[in-house]
């Protein structure tokens, strides 16, 4: 049954394999002198204000001593409950890969090869799953061409979004039930033979398949990969390794337009496909490799929630299903969206009712009586406008509007990594000086910032003027998506992280199919009452965009508000 524990206000010591990985971390993520990540053992402020850090996450460590922050509702609540999150002294971030190399004195002298590949291997997992989505897109027109029928060759990017919301709650499951390195390896091996299959269809119904198949690895590669990276991470440093990871999964989708437009240009649409299969390959070598396999302890025989599976696969899908209508109809109220709707409505409210009454849920609930995780995964949903609309809007308007080149398109678009190179640095400081709530309303402020000049887009405007706001704009994403999934990950125990990481990708992924759905249907709206897709109609489109972004202030100043409320209630544990 789930116990209730409550900060320790004693330090715990830092077992070899964490400083390993966070040592790893510091060599590739930038540090600032003055305010660097703190060492385990010191303390990381929460809503502005320093809490001593939280015991139980190494080796050492008694499971139900608790990584949950201070005055959290819950967060503690999940310790040691039956569903089957990893065990606190499971193996350390980026499974912890391997000890410190020693020197020559016999003292640790540094990050080992084994941490360091573990940590890339995690990060590159990610990076694929979603580098993947944006290529894909920019072969759309190619796909076209062969397979014929643009309504029927959007299943190809509908079925892996479909096969992917389906999967993703069960990976949690699967990781405490065999392991995150054999399900981590076995996600890329899945991966890439869908990738192959997509590569060498014959029929858009083959292709399809073969997509979803994608999809359904992708599902379980995206929320592992979160899992080996931050396992076992101290919370004191979970800011250094979420910038790291939340840098990547920006910059994969400003790269995508470029290294498809190249990939296209060089072997047709199936080239997109193809070029997954070597890069699989390796990273498949590198975990087997070098990734540690999971302590016994750590592989918790928890029967599968079938009940729970099946009811959050029904309403996701159905989410998915309806968002799709919704962005090809509008709102007309027909029977292709209303039963959809409907259905993800009903199963939704089955697999709420059933996951608080199990005793061994698919996906932990009670994670959300902590206020400033729930908060955070708010934030995440609300968050996919402002990182997923502009990704289908600016492009268009390049391609569309200025006659642009798939490849001309995407080199302008990655002028925006610039700006969340410099958050990825950014965001680890203001974390420390003002909190994770603080920080993401200023992300928000720059962003409104920089989406103010695209509302007067025209015929002419500035290609400098563009970049620039593309900088901006970086900046600002970076400043919003990486603290809020820091300030998540910081609220919970370290064995809810399998729980956590699942809620928060999916939560992230329909966010943004929504967001990108709501966006087509004004951008559409705006191009009939403009006779094509001119540059008045994408200037309506992010005045309208602009509106949204204000509106997703108010989330943020609730997890402010919560990491205020946080810090009050731990200042005399502190």
């Amino acid at each position: 049954m789930p116990t209730t524990t409550k900060l320790s206000t004693e330090e715990a010591p830092s077992p070899p394999e964490v400083e390993a990985v966070v040592d790893a971390v510091a060599e590739v993520a930038p540090v600032v002198p003055d305010a660097g990540a703190a060492p385990a053992g010191d303390t990381e402020p929460v809503g502005g204000k320093d809490l001593a850090p939280a015991t139980g996450t190494g080796p050492a460590a008694d499971p139900d001593a608790g990584t949950g922050t201070a005055g959290s509702e819950t967060g503690s609540e999940t310790a040691g409950s039956e569903t089957g999150s990893e065990t606190a002294g499971s193996e350390t971030g980026a499974e912890a890969a391997g000890e410190r190399a020693p020197a020559a004195d016999g003292e640790p002298s540094g990050p080992s090869a084994s941490a360091l590949l573990t940590m890339a291997a995690a990060i590159t997992g990610g990076f694929l799953a979603l580098l993947d989505t944006t290529i894909v897109n920019v072969s759309i027109e190619d796909t076209t061409a062969r397979f014929g029928g643009i309504n029927q060759v959007q299943w190809v990017v509908t079925a892996y979004l479909i096969a992917l919301a389906a999967v993703m709650p069960a990976t949690g499951w699967l990781a405490t039930r065999f392991g995150v390195k054999r399900v981590f390896a076995a996600a890329t091996a899945v991966f890439a033979l869908g990738s192959a299959g997509c590569a060498f269809s014959q029929t858009l119904t083959e292709l399809v398949a073969a997509r979803g198949l994608s999809g359904a690895a992708a599902g379980v590669l995206t929320p592992v990969s979160t899992i080996l990276l931050t396992r076992g991470v101290p919370r004191e440093h979970l800011g250094r390794v979420q910038a790291l990871n939340g840098s990547v999964m920006l910059i994969s989708p400003l790269l995508g337009p470029t290294i498809g437009g190249l990939l296209v240009e060089a072997g047709g649409w199936s080239a997109v496909y193809l070029i997954n299969i070597p890069l699989c390959a390796a990273l498949f070598a590198v975990t087997l490799r070098w990734v540690k396999k999971d302590a016994p302890a750590e592989r918790i025989a928890k029967p599968l929630d079938v009940v729970g599976l099946l009811s959050s696969a029904t309403c996701t899908v159905c989410t998915v299903l309806a968002i799709h209508e919704f962005a090809d109809q509008g709102v007309r109220a027909s029977a292709s969206l209303l039963a959809p709707l409907g259905l993800a409505v009903l199963s939704g409210a089955v697999f709420v009712v059933r996951e608080l009454r199990a005793r061994f849920p698919l996906l932990d609930l009670r994670l959300f009586r902590n206020r400033v995780y729930a908060t955070a995964v708010v934030n995440v949903f609300c968050l996919g406008f402002v990182l997923y609309s502009p990704m289908m809007l600016i492009p268009l308007y390049f391609q569309s509007a200025r006659g642009e080149t798939a490849v001309t398109t995407g080199l302008l678009m990655s002028t925006g990594g610039l700006g969340v190179v410099t958050a990825a640095w950014l965001s680890r400081v203001l974390l420390k000086k003002l909190g994770g709530g603080a920080t993401v309303v200023i992300g928000i402020t720059l962003t409104m910032l920089a989406t103010a000049p695209l509302t007067t887009l025209s015929d002419d405007t500035s290609y400098l003027l563009l970049c620039a706001s593309l900088v901006v704009r970086g900046l600002g994403t970076g400043l919003t998506i990486v603290p809020t999934m820091t300030r998540a990950f910081q609220s919970i125990r370290q064995e809810s992280i399998p729980d956590a990481s699942s809620q928060l990708n999916l939560t992230q992924r329909i966010g943004g199919a929504l967001a990108i759905a709501v966006v087509t249907v004004v951008l559409e709206q705006a191009a009939q009452e403009r006779h094509g897709l001119v540059p008045g109609a994408f200037a309506h489109s992010f005045g309208w965009l602009l509106g949204v972004y204000a509106l997703t202030l108010l989330p943020a100043l609730a997890l402010l508000a919560a990491d205020r409320r946080e810090a009050r209630q731990s200042g005399p544990a502190a």
